[in-house]
């Protein structure tokens, strides 16, 4: 089990990461997203991860932003996204999975059967998160994926996230995100890729896709 969390406001963050910690104490990580403040600004609308940090054991409160830089808020804009980890494979890597400057951060656990078939077509690798990223970057269908997954990824321009029907992911108004039900939050719509608009603070639908197989849907 693991969990992904994030928001704009560093404080908003500290309590998200601390209300998802029990949901995974391997290691976690924070990624820092920087963008321009206004959407017409020049490079306004290229998003870059600015900085990372990863270590192993419970989620840190405490000298975490000790690494990142300050922003200056009028001409910038900072979203924090967090994840934290309990293995769910004999793999011992830490989210993100990056490949190049594409990065995917996974909240699930993909069947055995699947992670061998991909490992015949993606190289025996023992991690499920990068067998799914390279599923994704070879351009392998999400429908295809047998297993649970709430996921967010970072294309080198735009952070996106999509879920399942098996695993929850909720936002808020302020774009605040968490594998836990927090405050003023609703669920994402499973089956849609959503596009994280940072200067409009919304969610885009990008495109749909179908749960491969829910056990729990008796319909």
């Amino acid at each position: 089990m693991c969990a992904i969390f994030g928001s704009f406001d560093k404080e908003k963050f500290e309590s998200l990461a601390e209300l998802n910690q029990y949901r995974g104490d391997y290691s976690w990580s924070i990624t820092q997203f920087v963008t321009g403040a206004f959407k017409h600004y020049r490079d306004g609308e290229t998003v870059f991860s600015s900085r990372m940090r990863k270590s192993l054991g419970k989620f840190q409160l405490e000298g975490w932003d000790n690494d990142f830089e300050e922003y200056d808020s009028t001409l910038y804009k900072t979203y924090w996204l967090g994840h934290v980890q309990a293995p769910t494979t004999v793999s011992v890597e830490m989210h993100p999975s990056c490949i190049k400057k594409d990065m995917l951060w996974h909240n699930g656990i993909i069947k055995d059967y699947q992670v061998k078939e991909w490992q015949e077509g993606y190289g025996s690798l023992n991690w499920d998160t990068e067998l799914f990223h390279r599923h994704i970057l070879l351009g392998g269908d999400l429908d295809d994926v047998d297993g649970t997954f709430s996921c967010a990824r970072y294309d080198g321009e735009q952070v996106t996230l999509f879920r399942n029907e098996i695993s929850p992911l909720f936002y808020d108004e302020d774009l605040s995100i968490s594998s836990v039900k927090f405050e003023n939050s609703e669920e994402t719509e499973a089956g849609v890729n959503y596009g994280m608009d940072f200067h409009s603070k919304v969610l885009e639908p990008l495109n749909r896709f179908e749960t491969k197989e829910n056990p729990y849907y008796f319909g």
